[in-house]
């Protein structure tokens, strides 16, 4: 592999587009990567959905852009980030089974915002209990130690103290649902892809670094998240 140490890249692994609860086309979320950020490589990871991600990458073939094949997945446990998949993680099933699926796909499994107290997060159901051991019951690959969304901060803190215990890297990212917000949480790796990106993870050599949403960005956020619910359920309601 053309690995490319001296280069110092930056990811946004943790994003959302309108096939899931965001606001943007995977084609406008390109579009403001390449031209308003520094990012190199993303990852788009819409709720228990992959057609978003497959659309972005697609479009950014004509861009110089990676686009990760992700997936935020819904276990019975807390929600889950899929890297590097194919296809789309069956909803509902067990942290340990979801992880199972994940690499039987050759993927990436990281434990989403563990310590979020909005949603049900893995952090509150034994992350680290379960994380421990040989092997562990939940084996992931690592901790979403910079999340920019979760008010407050501290969540993040206790998410990288639990990776250093567990000997796990660490991956950072915007979890944004708005193109305003993309690219304030990222990972920074060596080199300039996804494949240098997935190394990077393998060796433990990853990085964080961002800033969370202001209160006026999340409540705009929150805003088109209710309006999006209400409106999937109106139209779910009228089938």
């Amino acid at each position: 592999m053309d690995y490319a140490p001296a280069t110092i890249s930056k990811a946004d692994l943790h994003l959302h587009t309108n096939y899931s609860d965001g606001y943007s086309t995977p084609a406008q979320l390109v579009d403001y990567v390449c031209d308003h950020t520094d990012l190199r490589v993303i990852a788009v990871t819409d709720h228990d959905a992959i057609d978003g991600a497959y659309e972005a990458q697609q479009y950014a073939q004509t861009r110089n852009l990676d686009v990760i094949i992700g997936e935020e997945i819904s276990t019975r446990e807390g929600h889950m980030l899929a890297y590097f998949i194919e296809r789309h993680i069956r909803t509902g099933m067990s942290a340990s089974d979801t992880i199972a699926a994940i690499h039987d796909q050759g993927g990436l499994a990281v434990a989403a915002h563990p310590y979020d107290w909005m949603v049900r997060s893995l952090g509150r159901h034994h992350l680290l209990q379960n994380g421990q051991g040989n092997p562990p019951l939940w084996q992931f690959d690592a901790i979403e130690t910079m999340n920019s969304s979760l008010f407050p901060q501290h969540a993040n803190l206790q998410a990288a103290i639990t990776a250093r215990i567990l000997g796990l890297p660490v991956t950072g990212g915007s979890d944004s649902h708005l193109l305003e917000t993309v690219g304030y949480g990222v990972t920074v790796f060596a080199g300039h892809t996804a494949d240098h990106l997935r190394a990077a993870i393998a060796q433990r050599q990853t990085t964080v670094m961002g800033r969370r949403w202001s209160y006026g960005e999340l409540a705009t956020a929150a805003g088109r998240l209710i309006a999006h619910t209400v409106g999937v359920a109106v139209s779910h309601f009228r089938k």
